[in-house]
């Protein structure tokens, strides 16, 4: 757990730091807290006991905490929406980690990023309590990039590659080559719709509207969201509600295939861009919003293999920078 403090430069010294939990991980962060200097280390936990506040108190009493530590396995797969906290009740919060590694951005630690506050969930500790191990079992110590290069390692083949853009922009068939050449399953998620729906998305978008369409759309995507190591095409629309792309950067990285609009041909089965006005119009309402919502940017010049390379190269290369 230090390490993974360490990773993220979050200060402890003279500090109030929360740890939520009350069993043996607990214990250790506690531990950790105090050897970093931390002034008081308050211990929560769902029902009142000796030393430790509920999380009423915890709002009630402490909106002064300066850091948090998750030590409870609320967030965790596969129940990966929810966050233990409010980061909103706390005005001074300078740092969280959380030591739930699946998904590999908790909720709690998404949450605290989009707030600027340095975070990171525990898939690093976890990497780091290994490698201490094996120094303990083989009697040596390891390289001292050892922890990093698993962590970036193990995190890149975790991580689902997400493909984002306009319709017609090449999501599934890029996907389904990027999927084929790592060895990867490849969801589409106007499939997996059309699944649910049991009809298709053209008759559905008729007969219900949009808003009924994007409820389904929203409650396909927060169950593909929990998967790791897919790779998902999404449809054009999917960015459009914002807890949409939370969900899906919880596991995953998004990269937006931006083709240009005249190298894009509409199609009757796509309702929102079934013409070229419609085509136009959609390309002017979303392109700032797929830009402001991707993690990484792929030009699309229209053969396959170029952007399947460039995703590949960015995904094994690639260090979270979102929110």
């Amino acid at each position: 757990m230090t390490a993974l403090i360490k990773k993220n430069n979050i200060d402890f010294n003279g500090k109030k730091v929360a740890v939520l939990g009350t069993g043996g991980t607990s214990k250790t962060a506690a531990a950790v807290a105090k050897s970093l200097g931390a002034e008081s280390v308050i211990k929560v936990s769902r029902n009142s006991a000796d030393g430790t506040v509920t999380y009423d108190e915890l709002y009630e009493n402490h909106a002064d905490t300066d850091i948090i530590i998750n030590t409870t396995p609320v967030g965790m797969f596969p129940e990966i929406l929810y966050s233990p906290v409010n980061v909103e009740k706390f005005p001074s919060l300078s740092g969280v980690i959380d030591a739930v590694y699946n998904p590999l951005e908790t909720k709690l630690v998404a949450d605290a990023k989009s707030k600027g506050i340095p975070a990171e969930s525990g898939l690093y500790m976890l990497v780091g309590q290994a490698i201490r191990a094996y120094e303990i079992f083989m009697d040596k110590s390891a390289d001292k990039n050892l922890l990093n290069n698993i962590f970036e390692s193990v995190k890149s083949e975790k991580q689902n590659i997400v493909l984002i853009g306009m319709p017609g922009s090449g999501k599934t068939t890029i996907g389904q080559a990027i999927a084929q050449k790592l060895g990867r399953d490849f969801i589409d998620t106007d499939i997996e719709i059309k699944k649910e729906i049991k009809t298709e998305i053209s008759d559905f978008f008729e007969k219900h509207g949009e808003e009924k369409f994007r409820d389904v759309e929203t409650s396909v995507i927060k169950n593909i969201a929990k998967l790791s190591g897919v790779v998902i095409a999404t449809g054009g629309g999917a960015i459009l509600r914002q807890e949409n792309v939370d969900a899906l950067k919880m596991n995953g990285v998004l990269y937006f295939l931006d083709r240009p609009l005249e190298q894009i041909v509409p199609t009757s089965d796509r309702p929102t861009a079934s013409s070229i006005e419609a085509l136009k119009k959609r390309y002017n309402e979303r392109y700032g919003i797929y830009s402001s919502c991707a993690d990484k940017k792929i030009v699309v010049t229209g053969i396959v293999e170029d952007a399947v390379a460039q995703i590949e190269s960015e995904h094994f290369h690639y260090e979270n920078s979102c929110y």
